[in-house]
């Protein structure tokens, strides 16, 4: 399938949003890691099997930590502007998602934009967030702050996804 033109699926757009929430409650201007995390325990069909596995309290401690990190995104600059015009909002190298209730925008950060890419190489037809979960599986392998947000057994993280 082509990547560049993968369907999100409406559950894995609302854990999207959900990580935008997490991170304006955590006082972040950006998603991270721990903000996908904590999102995917709030999902309805993989929240309890992820829950058994990924310590939530070191989750809740590493959001409560994200806004300290530089998030690592890149403003893009735009093309020409009439003059004295500015643009409407800056761009980044990321993706960005509404909050639950649509006031605001979240870009993710680098990390997170990075997980959200490796979800996207494991999904077929659809992004599902099973997906996302195990591109955290994938990256945790290459990462230790990942690995570390996921208890250190990324592949009992890989198990209780497959079997939820």
């Amino acid at each position: 399938m082509d990547h560049e033109q993968l369907r999100l699926t409406p559950d894995l757009v609302q854990v999207m949003r959900a990580s935008a929430t997490h991170a304006l409650a955590h006082g972040a201007a950006y998603v991270a890691p721990a903000h996908l995390l904590l999102s995917l325990l709030d999902d309805p069909s993989l929240g309890g099997a992820l829950g058994a596995v990924v310590p939530a309290d070191r989750l809740r401690r590493a959001a409560d930590a994200a806004h300290e990190k530089l998030p690592g995104v890149v403003e893009l600059p735009e093309g020409e502007l009439p003059e004295g015009g500015d643009p409407p909002f800056p761009r980044y190298d990321s993706l960005a998602f509404r909050t639950r209730d649509g006031a605001r925008s979240l870009y993710l950060d680098r990390d997170a934009y990075h997980l959200f890419i490796e979800g996207g190489r494991r999904a077929d037809d659809a992004y599902r967030p099973k997906h996302l979960v195990l591109g955290f599986a994938a990256q945790a392998v290459r990462d230790q702050e990942i690995l570390g947000l996921l208890g250190g057994d990324p592949q009992r993280v890989t198990e209780a996804v497959i079997d939820a």
